[in-house]
């Protein structure tokens, strides 16, 4: 089979995934990859691990990618205490963002794609510590489950990075707040509150 019918053949395959309203695939070497437009109700981590196994059987993708280690595997450090209570509720076509500390509660109704979240996030968690809100820049989850937020205050571009291993939600609030530069690597790991 050439790689012409692949191409058709994914492309079909993953237009039937339940949330997919439209696909483009390209195969080459440079420049090439897989855009997807979502249903705007559309479960984005369902997508995305329906996605990930069909690439894996059409051989675009390994199923275990490889590891590159130097000296002793290390772990992404710990994100310390997060100073503030996070929730992020999902609502009908969107989530409803809330950043609570003792004095201030600050929320965010928001589309539900992770970009929007995570600016969503930033925004409010800004105004409960009373900081100029930052544009978020940046968002990418690599293939061992780091999920890494850029955020710029238009002259520096800081970056928070989470494991997804403990939930999206935990992972998210973690990045952003690393990226804030309000919660410190290296203490235990946070809890926190997700409404579903």
């Amino acid at each position: 089979m050439g790689e012409g019918a692949v191409s058709t053949r994914l492309v079909e395959r993953i237009q039937e995934i339940p949330g997919v309203s439209s696909v483009s695939v390209d195969l080459t070497e440079t420049g090439g990859g897989i855009n997807l437009r979502l249903e705007p109700d559309a479960n984005e981590a369902a997508v995305m691990e329906t996605l990930r196994g069909l690439l894996v059987a059409y051989g675009v993708r390994a199923p275990h990618p490889p590891q590159l280690k130097v000296g002793r595997a290390s772990q992404p450090p710990a994100i310390g205490p997060l100073g503030v209570d996070v929730a992020i509720t999902p609502i009908k076509n969107g989530a409803r963002v809330e950043v609570v500390s003792r004095n201030v509660k600050s929320f965010r109704i928001v589309p539900a794609s992770p970009f929007a979240i995570a600016q969503g996030l930033s925004d409010a968690w800004c105004q409960v510590i009373g900081r100029i809100p930052v544009e978020l820049v940046g968002l990418s989850l690599d293939d061992d489950g780091q999920l890494t937020v850029a955020v710029s205050d238009g002259e520096h571009e800081t970056t928070g990075s989470a494991n997804v291993t403990d939930g999206w939600e935990q992972a998210l609030a973690g990045a952003v707040g690393l990226a804030l530069g309000v919660v410190d690597a290296g203490s235990p790991q946070p809890q926190i509150a997700v409404s579903s």
